[in-house]
């Protein structure tokens, strides 16, 4: 039971070559980390080690050590006194607008308590207080997130056998999201937890509901998900659904392939010129009604246009640069396989391709579901069938 004592918002019904690639050789791909945003520490809450905070509901958590920041606040890993257990706890912002959102993470906490976390693949969440004016959530203690773990191992790609159960699990969760109408909208590498890597290899959890909303909330020309994984139906200001969510884990499992995110504009205006020239311009529809166009200059600028007009100049923070979402299978291709497992690696990596495509659809119309994705062959490995029994499907 999610047990709660702060005042809820109710939200409605809540429950160059050959192949067209380009490789940069660049210093600053050896830290990821540069291209990412620091958050502020306006309105944080100042943490003392061995602190403990008090819930009415008599338990007492130690703060042991800091886990991390974000737009947010902050996340530290405490020990529920008299138990053996530890927990991560999240304590907001203090400060009106997160208090409003936090309201809203909390409702959606509430709605999702009533569901199987762990056959949905949410984090458990166990309850929310105030201390000294900041909320606080309490949640089950998970090992580590896929950004951390793709930093741990020096940004090498994984193995499609390692990528496919977390697709799999990600698509549960954003099944039952959509069912419950629900938008997480921050779908990242940050947001996918790793539960036990040691003991359950690759078996995740999403995290991290501070940016959700229910469908019926969803305002066009919101702020919404981190740049690298943001739709294009956001970029352009277009009304929009759960669908963000599909594109989001698109660019997340390009990042596990590559080992270095797909599309890593440092602006918007990179954000959506990496898009279209590795996948073309959005359709007439979109742009014919979407809010940051301005009709009929439907061309995107180059970069020296962009400087010219913002002063702000265009930079190159892409690995690898595609002519097309194809050109993806060619790059990270294992070279110490047998003949029948070279042949179910070359049938994979067209399925994992052709998944990866749909879930980036620019048309959020024609993005694939998740019920629909759960069905796809790389999902459910038909090809592996077609061979019989190998190596490969261990």
């Amino acid at each position: 039971m999610f047990q709660v004592d702060v005042p809820v918002q109710v939200v409605n019904s809540l429950p160059g070559n050959k192949t067209g690639i380009k490789t940069n050789n660049n210093k600053q791909f050896n830290n990821k980390t540069s291209a990412r945003t620091k958050p502020s520490t306006e309105g944080e809450y100042q943490l003392i080690k061995n602190e403990v905070l008090v819930s009415p509901y008599r338990n007492q958590y130690e703060v042991l050590e800091f886990l991390g920041k974000g737009t947010f606040g902050q996340v530290v890993k405490a020990w529920k006194k008299g138990t053996n257990e530890i927990v991560a706890i999240k304590i907001l912002k203090k400060h009106p607008s997160y208090a409003r959102q936090g309201q809203i993470e909390v409702s959606i906490l509430s709605r999702l308590s009533n569901e199987n976390a762990e056959e949905f693949n949410f984090v458990r969440a166990y309850e929310c207080f105030q201390h000294k004016h900041h909320t606080c959530l309490v949640f089950e203690m998970l090992e580590q997130n896929l950004y951390d773990f793709l930093k741990q191992n020096k940004f090498n790609p994984l193995p499609l056998s390692s990528i496919r159960p977390i697709v799999q699990q990600v698509l549960t969760a954003l099944l039952k999201l959509k069912h419950l109408g629900l938008i997480h909208a921050d779908l990242k590498p940050e947001n996918i937890m790793l539960v036990d890597p040691s003991n359950q290899p690759f078996r995740v959890k999403v995290i991290d509901f501070g940016s959700a909303s229910h469908r019926s909330k969803a305002v066009t020309n919101t702020y919404l998900q981190s740049r690298y994984y943001r739709a294009p139906e956001i970029i352009l200001g277009l009304p929009f659904r759960e669908a963000i969510d599909m594109w989001s884990l698109g660019c997340v499992i390009a990042e596990l392939y590559l080992g270095w995110p797909l599309y890593p504009g440092s602006s918007e205006f990179d954000q959506i010129r990496y898009i279209v020239q590795t996948q073309g311009p959005p359709p007439l529809q979109m742009l014919s009604t979407a809010a940051k166009t301005h009709p009929p200059y439907w061309r995107l600028k180059t970069p020296e246009e962009h400087e010219q007009e913002t002063s702000s100049k265009s930079k190159e923070t892409r690995k690898y640069v595609f002519n097309n979402l194809d050109d993806v299978s060619q790059v990270n291709i294992p070279t110490d396989l047998d003949d029948v497992d070279k042949e179910c690696e070359q049938l994979d990596r067209a399925d994992f391709v052709n998944i990866l495509k749909k879930m980036l659809s620019i048309d959020q119309d024609k993005r694939i579901t998740p019920a629909e994705g759960l069905q796809h062959p790389f999902v459910t490995m038909g090809h592996v069938f077609v061979y019989g029994p190998t190596k490969y499907e261990v």
